[in-house]
């Protein structure tokens, strides 16, 4: 919807307006389509979500041209110089000497499932479910359906639509034989998803014949590409990733585009680049920046006071480097990357099931402790994140005592996070949508600083207590008692249920207390501390398993592969 009639029809709501720059829906009537958009959706929770969230950046936008307007002109000449001396270092620093190519496979998902049942390539169809789109073919992208687009919502514009339902491993399959391909070109190539990556051909135009150039290698490259898997990539070629990757969006679908590397090309292409062409800039950001008056990518460099003024530091070196087209050169292969957090998550018909939640959670751990162990890593921070039926997001974080990549310590640790989410709502019960895990604080599993020792908490993990609890365990392996009050359980799965009663007065809101079998006389069994009492037992295994105050109940947790902190 256009500006003007946002203003006459306060009730619109920017963060659902169509994003016509997305390839195939360039010249779409984005009023008209804007229009069915909100008028599928109201009345939704969907759409009282995306209210809510609008009014609170309309504030935003409020705020910051009332900044604007009360800013002194002493105030803007000197934010004025201090971004003239960035844009001179960044200009002095602009680094010409890399070939980079960003390749995108078009409509990707779309393009498999096309492939793989030829009847849908004639009809309007796209990826994904009635709760959320993934992508959506070209003659899709005409009646204005996308990815990110409610499938309720893409039905109303195209009744017609076919909705195939996601297949990542299919996906993924393919995606392994594209990667073969970048690998012939580039071995250190970076993978950004399953259909899009960054490629460094500096070294293969050097040391090849002068006959040989970028856009030839780059065509070279695609055409193997539809040979081995029967689908096309559009490749963008440029001095740099920022460039290459608006590049690889101008000429799809089967197509590529070369910037050169020259300094003065690159401000006059970037000069009337919309700015939400660029990576990074999403429709929040652009609404912001529209408030200050910036449109064009030229714009963040005619705005730079006011930008330096009203943003932070960080974001403001960001718009300006973008205003000269400059951006990142350096490729890092996925090994090379630190990377800070692995996740996985789906999203489903909204439900209060307590029961099909868990198994959705257990599906979720399943699947990120299969890629962290394909991957050797392990980590120690446990995210679960839950979109409720009415488009309300929640995350919640919990520290677990070990580094691992046990699938079962990850559900465990898990399992506690979503039951405290759950129960803790003031909607009882809670019906959700969309569910992840994230495992954070990552290390390799072999990595030196992670002490190869298996202790006593390895073994109190894995539910056999301490190093004397162990012993006593051999000596009878029938009993199992309950160091809070002596009762002896046949087996450690009644033994851990009975000490989750027995401890039941002492556990803080959202904590998963580690507990251990003790003596009479309450001896720590990680460093035979003796307490005066079980809360000071309590308070000593807290502080000397972890310093953080989420910990991980051993209830129900297999062997598994853990590394002590």
């Amino acid at each position: 919807m256009s500006e003007k009639e946002k203003m006459a029809n306060p009730s619109s709501c920017g963060l659902m307006s169509l994003n016509c720059n997305k390839a195939g829906m360039v010249g779409l009537d984005k009023d008209k389509i804007n229009q069915v958009i909100e008028a599928a959706s109201k009345g939704s929770k969907f759409y009282a979500k995306k209210q809510e969230d609008q009014a609170r950046i309309d504030s935003q936008v409020a705020d910051m041209r009332q900044a604007v307007a009360g800013l002194s002109h002493s105030q803007v000449d000197r934010a004025r110089k201090e971004a003239d001396r960035v844009v001179e270092t960044l200009r002095s620093e602009r680094d010409l000497s890399r070939t980079i190519v960003h390749v995108d496979m078009d409509m990707f998902y779309a393009a498999v499932e096309m492939k793989d049942n030829p009847r849908l390539s004639n009809v309007p169809m796209a990826v994904g479910g009635m709760g959320m789109l993934s992508t959506s073919n070209y003659l899709a992208r005409k009646f204005g359906v996308r990815a990110a687009m409610p499938g309720f919502i893409a039905k109303k514009l195209c009744p017609e639509l076919v909705i195939v339902p996601t297949n990542m491993e299919k996906y993924a399959q393919v995606a392994d034989v594209v990667r073969g391909v970048f690998k012939e070109y580039d071995p250190n190539f970076a993978p950004m998803s399953l259909d899009e990556a960054y490629l460094d051909i500096t070294h293969m135009l050097d040391s090849q014949d002068s006959q040989v150039t970028a856009w030839s290698v780059v065509q070279e490259m695609r055409g193997k590409i539809c040979d081995r898997t029967g689908l096309t990539a559009s490749a963008g070629i440029a001095p740099n990733c920022l460039l290459a990757k608006v590049c690889s969006d101008l000429n799809k679908p089967d197509g590529q585009y070369q910037l050169q590397h020259n300094s003065q090309e690159i401000l006059q292409f970037v000069s009337s680049l919309s700015i939400r062409k660029v990576g990074g800039i999403g429709n929040v950001t652009e609404q912001l920046l529209k408030a200050v008056g910036v449109q064009t990518c030229q714009d963040l460099y005619i705005k730079r006071a006011e930008i330096r003024l009203l943003f932070s530091e960080l974001s403001s070196d960001f718009y300006l480097a973008v205003s000269q087209g400059i951006g990142s050169t350096r490729i890092e292969p996925p090994e090379e990357r630190e990377r800070k957090s692995i996740s996985t998550e789906t999203t489903f018909r909204a439900t209060s099931d307590r029961g099909q939640l868990l198994e959705t959670l257990a599906e979720l751990c399943a699947d990120l402790a299969k890629d962290c162990k394909d991957k050797a890593i392990t980590g120690q921070a446990v995210t679960v994140k839950i979109k409720s039926h009415d488009f309300k997001l929640k995350t919640k974080v919990s520290q677990m005592c070990q580094f691992s990549n046990c699938e079962e310590l990850l559900l465990a640790t898990a399992k506690k996070i979503l039951t405290n989410l759950l129960d803790s709502s003031e909607e009882q019960p809670l019906s959700l949508r969309l569910m992840g895990v994230r495992l954070s604080e990552l290390k390799d599993k072999n990595d030196p600083s992670l002490k190869q020792r298996q202790g006593n908490i390895l073994a109190f993990v894995k539910g056999e207590g301490s190093s004397t609890q162990a012993s006593m365990s051999r000596a009878n392996t029938k009993k199992y008692q309950c160091p809070m009050c002596g009762y002896d359980a046949a087996s450690l799965a009644i033994l851990n249920n009975h000490v989750d009663k027995c401890l039941a007065g002492n556990s803080l809101d959202d904590q998963t207390d580690v507990r251990t079998n003790t003596s009479a006389e309450e001896k720590c069994p990680i460093c035979d501390y003796i307490a005066n009492n079980l809360t000071d037992l309590n308070n000593h295994i807290d502080e000397c398993i972890s310093n953080t105050p989420n910990k991980v109940s051993s209830k129900n947790v297999k062997s598994c592969d853990i590394v002590p902190a």
